[in-house]
């Protein structure tokens, strides 16, 4: 309300909103350029020439912006960790209520807890702090930072979204579209929601009872959740079409990428690995080999050790290369289990993988060479792929546009249906949790807007920035923080959670290691 107020005195006096809103220096500023250059054409009028109009212009631009800028209010620059944030977070934000021990609460955001635990912290990359020494521990410190409830709106419209899908996209986009006032349905195909979070994330990185309280809190909002309804086999497309004045597709990324080998066949797929082994099913193997170097790769390789197997992991590029989490890439090393890199499988034997070894010079992005006439042979009980995954939207082909990977194409969220829209996984491919999180956001802004008639460049015109209450830190001279882990012998032959919680003093000093990038400069 405060800011609707201060764009209606700066209609009327440039500047006054601004002041209004307690931005002394800005509204002074505003006003004098304004009103200054009033003064200075009186002094140098020399009629209604084209000159003139063209300055007219320019006052009425100005005096357009100056209410634009009272109504958005104080805005500061995202730093690179804001910036890098697949799901919008702003880390700096809660690491400063953190560091100065603020009873402010951070906003809820879906799913926050869960990515303390599974997130790959792209913006711990970015942390400025590296200059200095080493990144803040972005993610670990969400352990310590109050939410706030989840908000639910007062206001109610008479429209109805259906979201196919009760994975964390279509849970979060839930979320948001009934804070927003919409009466909001998920289907989802399986017994409980949860989606790859809960059906293939092993305990030992997500416990059930985490997940469960994320997903009660979301729910809790007022949203209807259909399971065991399959959409294409319990329902179909037309029906949802006739019920919902819009829907939204969150079905992921559920099918594995083949390498299409001789033998390939005879090989486990490491995502129904992960799904059995979670469902309480022992693997017995003995020597086993995993191909891939992603999280799946990494949780096949850490659960089957778990199991008494002896593994081992072969990857394409090189070990620095692989897309999995390094932390997580640490500790599997310290239980015991192999990377092997510069190498992929030929052919797949009864007893045996013919291999064969590669080069991949430029890195993560660059092309991975064979190298002819390196093939060796590795004795194996049982080989796993955990390659990837991709869509497999098939019931969706009459309805929206799908490229050939299975993604469905969107812009901004909007598939080439108007009244289907779609986010996670389905559109992006396998990617992060955070991902998933983010797409449901701006889809869901999406959705609303298209409801209410209004265009995407309006409302995003018109979007309000959050402003937080933060304080300048001093620059400290402090280690970053050891993050507690279970013993490493104790934690292998279970599934509790492998990551412990840090004292609360020692979070805080680890906070007090950000350097506040957007008061300390312009990132």
């Amino acid at each position: 309300m405060k800011s609707v107020k201060s764009a209606l005195i700066s209609i009327f006096i440039v500047g006054g909103g601004q002041i209004y809103a307690g931005r002394l220096w800005t509204g002074i500023a505003f006003a004098v350029i304004f009103y200054g250059s009033i003064l200075l054409m009186r002094n140098i009028w020399t009629g209604l020439n084209p000159a003139f109009w063209s300055i007219v212009g320019v006052w009425f631009l100005f005096w357009l912006y100056n209410i634009f800028d009272a109504y958005k209010g104080a805005r500061l620059e995202q730093p690179p960790c804001e910036r890098v944030c697949p799901a919008g977070i702003a880390p700096w934000v809660y690491i400063n209520l953190i560091a100065t021990e603020s009873k402010e609460k951070y906003p809820f955001f879906p799913f926050f807890n869960i990515l303390e635990r599974i997130c790959p912290a792209p913006c711990e990359d970015q942390c400025t702090r590296k200059i200095i020494d080493s990144a803040v521990a972005i993610k670990y410190l969400k352990s310590a930072v109050k939410t706030s409830e989840p908000a639910v709106s007062d206001k109610k419209r008479n429209k109805k979204v259906g979201i196919i899908g009760a994975g964390p996209c279509g849970l979060s986009a839930g979320y948001y579209l009934v804070n927003k006032g919409y009466s909001v349905t998920i289907y989802e195909k399986e017994e409980k929601p949860g989606g790859v979070l809960r059906t293939f994330i092993p305990e030992f990185r997500l416990s059930t009872q985490a997940l469960e309280n994320e997903i009660k809190k979301i729910l809790d909002c007022g949203i209807e959740l259909k399971c065991r309804t399959e959409v294409g086999k319990d329902i179909s497309m037309d029906e949802l079409l006739q019920k919902y004045d819009a829907l939204f597709i969150a079905t992921g990324a559920w099918e594995p990428v083949k390498m299409n080998i001789p033998g390939e066949e005879m090989c486990l797929n490491g995502l129904e690995v992960l799904k059995r082994i979670k469902q309480g099913e022992e693997f017995g193997i003995g020597q086993v080999g995993v191909i891939g170097g992603g999280n799946t790769a990494i949780d096949v390789a850490r659960s089957l050790i778990r199991q008494g197997n002896k593994v081992t992991i072969y990857y394409r590029r090189r070990i620095e290369d692989m897309p999995a989490e390094h932390e997580d890439r640490e500790e599997a090393l310290e239980e015991g289990i192999k990377i092997i890199p510069l190498c992929l499988p030929r052919a797949v034997k009864k007893d045996r993988v013919v291999m064969v070894k590669t080069e991949s010079p430029e890195g993560r992005l660059g092309e991975v060479k064979v190298i002819e006439g390196s093939e060796f042979e590795v004795k194996l009980d049982k080989l796993i792929m955990a390659c990837g995954q991709k869509p497999k939207p098939d019931f969706l082909k009459p309805y929206v546009n799908i490229d050939e990977a299975g993604r469905i194409k969107t812009k901004d969220g909007r598939t080439s249906n108007p009244r289907i829209f779609a986010g996670g996984d389905a559109v992006l491919g396998s990617k992060t949790l955070a991902h998933a999180v983010g797409q449901a956001k701006e889809t869901a802004e999406s959705i609303d807007l298209s409801l209410r008639g209004i265009h995407p460049f309006i409302g995003r015109l018109l979007k309000k920035t959050y402003l937080p209450r933060v304080e300048l830190l001093p620059i400290k001279d402090i280690p970053r923080i050891k993050i507690p882990h279970r013993n490493i012998e104790e934690r292998k032959h279970d599934f509790l959670e492998v990551e412990l919680r840090a004292k609360k003093e020692d979070l805080k000093k680890e906070a007090d290691r950000c350097l506040v990038c957007p008061l300390r400069y312009r990132p």
